[in-house]
């Protein structure tokens, strides 16, 4: 699903989907282009300067401990899973939406509140009811 049409390149081929803009690889990558340019974060004390063990456990870690840049990157993240969301309920008007894997897992109560307060803010009216 292309979210942002001008956005990263994806392994897709295309530009700007959600797998580029909110996957694990895609916020891992935000996160080691930030520090090249020059981002302060506390996974490099953490985990050095190469990130090479970083893991979605450490994201948490990192924003319970104060930091504001991955704070940012996941909370852009979680805003664009939300659009998705939101995109996915103006279409096919589900029930129930279910989100899982690994970064949901470690990260859920970074993100779940924002991906639902932007999935309301998306999503045409009367389709939210129900939380």
């Amino acid at each position: 699903m292309v979210l942002e049409i001008n956005g990263p390149k994806c392994g897709c081929g295309n530009k700007g989907c959600l797998e580029a803009l909110a996957s694990r690889t895609a916020i891992f990558q935000r996160i080691k282009a930030g520090i090249k340019n020059g981002e302060k974060t506390l996974l490099v004390d953490m985990l050095g300067d190469s990130l090479e063990d970083l893991r979605s456990g450490d994201l948490r870690k990192a924003i319970r401990r104060g930091d504001k840049f991955v704070d940012k990157i996941i909370e852009e993240a979680a805003e664009y899973i939300g659009i998705a969301t939101a995109n996915l309920v103006n279409i096919l008007n589900p029930e129930v939406v279910v989100l899982g894997g690994g970064v949901i897992e470690a990260l859920q109560d970074e993100m779940m509140g924002v991906i639902v307060e932007t999935a309301k803010d998306y999503a045409m009216p009367g389709l939210d009811e129900g939380g």
